[in-house]
Formats: C-alpha cells, structure tokens, sequence
C-alpha cells in the first residue's frame, strides 16, 4: 500500500514539474548585462565628455547616472569608430572581436538605439529628440537599464563577456571623444555573475 502511494505520488509530482529544455549553445538570443561604462583614459581635451557610471539601486535594478557634455553639436558630421573586444577563455581582452564604423553618428546612434532614444533623450533632458543635438551639458539622475533592452541591436550574439570602446570622429578623423563599455551577453534565463 505505501509502495502504491509512493508512486502515486512520484508520478504526479513529475507529471506536474515544467520540464524545460535549456540548450547550451555558444550563441542565440541573449539579454545583455551592464559591468561598467567610463570615459577613455586618454588625456586629449575631448569635445564630446562622457562622465557616465553604474549605479546599483537594488538588486534587480542599475541605473545609468551622470552627464554628458558637448561641446560641439552631435550631428551627422561625426562618425563612430566600435571596436569590440571580448574575453578570452584563457584570461585577457582577445582585440578587434568586431569592428563597426557608422559615418553618420547621431543618425546612425539614433536608428540602433530605436526606441531606447527617446528613453535617453528624456532621461538626460535632452530639448530634442531629433539631430543634431546642441551643444551643451546633460544630466540625469537615473536610467534603468532594463528601459534599453528596446534597441535595433542584433537580436542573436555570441555569449560572453565583451568590452566595446566607442570613438567618436569629427570630418578630419581627429578623435573627439571615447567611451568604454564592459557588458556580459547572457542566455534570457541565466542570472548575472
């Protein structure tokens, strides 16, 4: 009789579990996990400052905070140089995982952010949501993270740990800002390290 129960009991217990089948593949969708964000450590007078940071708000939420400053207007006639560099198994940055050039910055910015623009836009009180922008100094006091989930970005990457260091160029191919960004692609179900 308890041998009968016991399975009784086994069985509708497994029947009832949601068996769901978590592939390990090197890459597929992906949701992407913020590490840091910085200014270049280069000690050229930049036009375009970055003086961006993570913050922690809870253990579920990071926010975007600090300010941006133009000194010129973000407009078209910049272009954007990626270089993406990724982690290797053996330790140490492995360079030039991916290399992206968008000629036209803010435009080319606008279209990959997609709906996460307006998100920015208003988080840093930005007075137009169109390019160019104005020069001038923006500020915000927070930007979930989550709110950028929105963008054009590839839907599919390989998973990993990657660095992406943005330079921003002016028509002479002079640089006129950079930015560092250290995110980690994950699989939509794992949880950040």
């Amino acid at each position: 009789m308890i041998i009968k129960m016991f399975g009784l009991i086994l069985f509708f217990s497994l029947s009832q579990s949601k068996n769901h089948l978590m592939h390990n593949l090197p890459m597929g969708e992906y949701r992407m996990e913020y590490d840091k964000i910085y200014q270049c450590a280069s000690t050229k007078n930049h036009s375009i400052q970055f003086n961006l940071y993570l913050n922690k708000k809870t253990l579920s939420i990071k926010e975007l905070k600090g300010n941006i400053t133009f000194l010129i207007p973000f407009d078209d006639t910049l272009a954007i140089d990626i270089n993406s560099t990724s982690w290797d198994l053996t330790g140490g940055w492995k360079p030039n995982s991916n290399i992206i050039t968008i000629r036209k910055a803010c435009s080319g910015i606008k279209y990959f952010l997609g709906s996460a623009w307006i998100t920015i836009q208003k988080g840093f009180n930005i007075p137009t949501d169109n390019c160019p922008l104005p020069a001038g100094t923006y500020l915000t006091s927070g930007i979930d993270l989550k709110n950028l989930e929105v963008s054009n970005f590839p839907k599919v990457y390989f998973y990993g740990k990657y660095k992406l260091v943005l330079f921003y160029k002016n028509a002479k191919n002079e640089e006129v800002g950079c930015l560092v960004m250290e995110v980690n692609l994950i699989r939509p179900w794992e949880t950040p390290l």
